[in-house]
């Protein structure tokens, strides 16, 4: 045997220890070769970490509760601290309202009959058939027995129909549609009267060379219509207006 064929190490001759070496190296590559193959198809990798679906984060919707003010109702004044001191009571089976003691009682045909009359001087028949094409029935008529310089007396009357309309507004728009030319509507509104709802009304109208405003109030009750008028001359209308809104306060249906 040669010396190159002597067995170095291990009984093994150095061109088996080459094959033997060989062997090795490729047995390696092939271990990594197959590890990176499996690693690939499973999809991990370590270089970096998995990706992440980005998860969307709900924001809270602050919702905001409404806070409701409730409408202040005005707390009537009781009947009794709604009469002036000094008044004096107009009653009738069905109504009562307080005026001045300078107020009496009148006759309601009597001043039908002289306003009639007075119409009729003055030529002024369409206001003589407006006035009698009323179906309200006159339940109270007081005068006033000290009208200043008024060649007429300061009126108030209380009067009341059925309601044959769907509404009191309806109501209301068609007895204005019916006033006469001389009579002009100039404010309407709506008003508290004691714990009721009122339609105020103020017109001013022309019977001659006499110019006069009236001031009425129509309630509803039930199915009645009830109307509360205040009638001057305009000079003497204004300055006892005050006198007008503070009577009807005290207007009421009888107890």
């Amino acid at each position: 045997m040669t010396e190159n064929n002597k067995v170095q190490k291990f009984g093994m001759t150095k061109a088996q220890v080459g094959l033997l070496i060989g062997l090795a190296i490729l047995a390696v590559i092939l271990i990594v070769a197959i590890a990176g193959l499996f690693l690939s198809r499973k999809g991990i990798g370590f270089s970096r970490p998995p990706a992440t679906q980005p998860v969307a984060l709900s924001t809270p919707t602050m919702i905001v509760i409404p806070t409701f003010t409730p409408t202040q109702t005005p707390t009537p004044v009781p009947y009794e601290e709604r009469i002036p001191e000094g008044w004096i009571q107009f009653k009738t089976e069905l109504i009562e309202i307080w005026l001045p003691s300078n107020f009496k009682l009148a006759d309601a045909n009597k001043l039908a009959k002289d306003a009639r009359q007075r119409y009729e001087e003055m030529g002024l028949q369409e206001l003589i058939d407006y006035t009698e094409q009323s179906e309200a029935i006159v339940d109270l008529v007081v005068a006033d027995e000290e009208s200043g310089s008024a060649l007429y007396r300061t009126i108030s009357s209380v009067g009341y129909q059925p309601l044959k309309e769907a509404s009191l507004d309806i109501f209301i728009d068609k007895e204005l549609s019916k006033l006469p030319s001389m009579m002009l509507l100039v404010d309407r509104k709506k008003v508290q009267v004691g714990s009721s709802e009122a339609t105020r009304l103020v017109y001013e109208m022309r019977q001659g060379n006499i110019y006069a405003n009236e001031l009425i109030y129509v309630f509803l009750d039930g199915s009645t219509v009830w109307s509360v008028g205040y009638y001057a001359e305009i000079n003497e209308f204004y300055q006892q207006l005050p006198i007008f809104e503070q009577s009807i306060q005290t207007f009421r249906m009888a107890r």
